[in-house]
């Protein structure tokens, strides 16, 4: 009942912190509960809102699928550029990385999306196979 009551205090600010809920619910209603009860049920909000861990889990693929784009490049190399996007604040879409490879593989792609992390600053990184 508690995580129906908060869940609109939820979808406006998920990284509100469980001592503001309280405070909230003992304003609105008149009621004081324990710290406990309140991070269950924030936790059980947001499962509702968002989905669970495992519905999360279960995401990745596709979104690692949507993320890494791949075009082919004519005339003297004859390479594949792929490039990985993100979304900033302002819902706009960036460059995140690319990599020039011999082919658009899924062995290209499973290096570039295991090296994507580990080349230091990640924001701006290239790779060239």
């Amino acid at each position: 009942m508690i995580a129906e009551v908060i869940k609109p205090l939820i979808e406006t600010d998920p990284s509100l912190k469980v001592k503001s809920v309280i405070a909230k619910v003992r304003s609105k209603f008149n009621y004081t509960t324990n710290y406990c009860k309140i991070w269950l049920a924030k936790q059980k909000a947001i499962a509702n809102l968002y989905g669970g861990w495992e519905a999360s889990y279960g995401a990745l693929p596709s979104w690692f699928e949507a993320m890494v784009d791949g075009t082919h490049l004519y005339g003297k190399y004859k390479r594949a550029l792929l490039v990985t996007i993100s979304q900033d604040g302002n819902g706009n879409i960036v460059p995140f990385a690319f990599a020039v490879v011999k082919g658009e593989t899924s062995d290209a792609s499973h290096f570039f999306l295991t090296h994507l992390c580990t080349r230091g600053d990640s924001r701006w990184c290239w790779v060239y196979l």
